[in-house]
């Protein structure tokens, strides 16, 4: 229950701001927003797995942990079903709520790099109840996880604000981050191993530490040019 809540509720509290502020019409958009430059695309569908397999190179380099394809029939369900269990609940029903609803309203009075940092704080924040209960993906260090996700944070901002307001975008590197950092891919058992905390966290910021030099005219700019509720000033 909490997970779905966990996973939904940015969803759910996104679209009802939304109509309480008469753009319902313009947030929901931004899902279906699939036409930007191909590069961001190409950010959205590999970015996220080389990262992950980058944490588990830095892990397998300090540990005698070894990882293989995995045969077990339960993970490969799990693998089956991506599309519901992470597209559409970990990566649709939260990216709509933190990237497509919050993000811009920050974006109107900080830059992208505070904005995405105030942003993972409150992202964390929000799945803490999770790491009370045994076996989920949470019941782990919170404070790594916490590291982490404000990373993770900083680049889904930065991939938002250069596709222009693409959530459709956002949400498929979501989800993709969600498949290889849990270790489904990679299990040799019932029970996937996970990438330790600490590797990602480094890999996810050594990446959001290079866009923010790299691409600080959008991660330090005042005003990103970015606003995707301007296409229609009411929905009633």
């Amino acid at each position: 229950m909490l997970s779905t809540l966990a996973g939904f509720g940015p969803l759910a509290v996104g679209g009802a701001l939304s109509w309480r502020d008469g753009n319902v019409r313009s947030w929901a958009r931004q899902a279906l927003r699939w036409r930007t430059e191909i590069q961001w695309w190409a950010v959205a569908l590999f970015v996220a797995p080389v990262l992950s397999l980058i944490g588990y190179g830095s892990y397998l380099a300090v540990t005698e942990t070894s990882f293989g394809l995995t045969d077990d029939p339960i993970v490969i369900l799990y693998l089956m079903l991506f599309f519901y269990i992470l597209l559409l609940r970990g990566g649709f029903g939260e990216e709509m709520g933190w990237r497509g609803y919050a993000l811009p309203l920050l974006l109107k009075q900080y830059n992208t790099t505070i904005a995405a940092l105030l942003i993972g704080v409150g992202w964390a924040a929000w799945h803490l109840p999770l790491f009370f209960i045994q076996g989920t993906r949470q019941s782990g260090s919170f404070t790594l996880y916490l590291v982490g996700v404000v990373g993770l944070s900083i680049i889904l901002a930065w991939l938002y604000t250069r596709s222009r307001g693409s959530v459709l975008l956002t949400t498929v590197f979501h989800a993709q981050w969600n498949v290889f950092d849990s270790g489904a891919l990679f299990a040799t058992s019932g029970e996937a191993p996970l990438v330790a905390p600490g590797a990602s966290a480094l890999v996810i910021w050594l990446f959001a530490g290079i866009l923010i030099v790299a691409d600080s005219e959008t991660m330090r700019s005042e005003h990103p040019g970015l606003n995707p509720f301007a296409e229609t000033a009411t929905d009633e």
